[in-house]
């Protein structure tokens, strides 16, 4: 049996596909720049497009979210974020890009699955903020997050702010990278180390 969404207007109606496709396309024109060729599964978030730029051939599976922030609960940043992802990136189901700052995804970048990548923290971590929920403390921009052309990013990786990952490395499932990786390199573990050199 093929279920079906009812669009308001009129009585056309459109599978789930094709519904989520038409839904992109029409996010996708108020990124600041966007390449040909572009398909993302159903679920997806974008807060901030104007900030976000993405290449050519970007695929990315459900629950995508891309979180660009100018301020947080009413307080401005002085600057602008900026997201910027590559060409022939793809991004598989349930990954989180979280921006301030600056991020920057290089081209033919793969993520697994449940891949976090955030260059701000909820709150300075300090005692005057202890009695605040998380989620109601101010959000602190840290350093820029680049990440290199062709690097694979295992499963459930978390990419922290002012970290540099080198192009072509490999960053093993699980891991929490809180420091750069040199290019050619495997790195894995909390925190990501690297465990050997690609020659």
């Amino acid at each position: 049996m093929k279920w079906y969404f009812r669009v308001v207007t009129g009585m056309m109606e459109f599978p789930p596909k094709a519904f989520n496709r038409v839904r992109w396309l029409l996010y996708a024109k108020t990124l600041k720049k966007i390449g040909v060729n572009s398909h993302v599964g159903s679920g997806f978030s974008v807060i901030g497009a104007v900030y976000i730029s993405i290449g050519d051939h970007f695929i990315a599976g459900k629950n995508l979210q891309l979180h660009a922030f100018d301020g947080y609960k009413g307080n401005m940043f002085d600057s602008k974020p900026e997201l910027v992802i590559g060409n022939h990136v793809t991004i598989t189901d349930r990954c989180y890009i979280s921006c301030a700052k600056q991020i920057e995804i290089g081209d033919g970048v793969l993520f697994g699955p449940n891949v976090f990548v955030g260059d701000n923290f909820h709150g300075s971590i300090s005692m005057e903020e202890i009695e605040i929920p998380p989620n109601e403390r101010q959000l602190f921009r840290k350093g820029n997050i680049k990440i290199g052309k062709n690097v694979w990013i295992g499963r459930n990786v978390c990419v922290m702010p002012g970290v540099s990952i080198g192009d072509n490395c490999i960053i093993g499932a699980n891991a929490v990278v809180t420091h750069d990786i040199p290019v050619d390199s495997v790195a894995a573990g909390i925190p990501a180390e690297v465990i050997r050199k690609l020659m």
